[in-house]
């Protein structure tokens, strides 16, 4: 009996580490962390990680750049407060499809959606927004979008905000092949012992 637990135990350790752990649909609000924290890998549990994101609390200039919801957004900057700040890149562990959001920027936005192998899936223009907030939305029915890039079309530091990034993790196809191979190895290998 000790041996069954343990293999149960085994099994469900492969399954937290498959790809298939973080398959769901996810939304995230941006209200956990301080102003100015840099956002990189605190989501990787939801399956996210951020390049040049950082977390802004009110009272930052709410009136201008809204949240959409509670009081907490990410802006497009380093830390370092400079002009031509680099785009926010957010990047899906195993890959994504149906990604929206909320933004708030007066001089327009952009997001490109790319996969794996870096080829464009998509892109949004958002229109100007002063003042108010305004949604975005992504999708690739082709394949599982890797990574967006969220660009502020004035090119300036804090001029880009968003908030309720939602999205469905989608383990590529050839994660579930390998997974369900696995598997029916790990059940010949109980069978065999479990015949014994």
């Amino acid at each position: 009996m000790k041996k069954h637990i343990k293999q149960l135990l085994f099994l469900g350790v492969l399954l937290s580490f498959s790809p298939l752990a973080h398959a769901g649909t996810y939304t995230i609000n941006f209200e956990q962390y301080s102003a100015n924290t840099q956002i990189t890998n605190q989501y990787a549990a939801e399956g996210v990680t951020f390049v040049n994101a950082m977390q802004l609390v009110a009272p930052y200039n709410t009136v201008d750049f809204p949240p959409h919801s509670g009081s907490g957004v990410i802006t497009n900057d380093s830390g370092n407060f400079d002009f031509g700040a680099d785009p926010i890149t957010v990047l899906f562990a195993p890959g994504a499809s149906d990604i929206t959001g909320w933004y708030s920027d007066p001089g327009g936005m952009t997001v490109t959606a790319y996969d794996q192998s870096n080829d464009l899936l998509g892109t949004f223009l958002g229109a100007a927004t002063n003042q108010a907030n305004a949604e975005f939305a992504i999708s690739s029915l082709t394949s599982g979008i890797s990574y967006i890039v969220i660009s502020d079309n004035s090119n300036n530091a804090d001029s880009l905000t968003v908030d309720d990034l939602s999205y469905n993790l989608t383990p590529e196809p050839g994660s579930f092949l390998l997974f369900g191979t696995g598997l029916l190895g790990l059940a010949g290998v109980m069978r065999r012992k479990f015949a014994r």
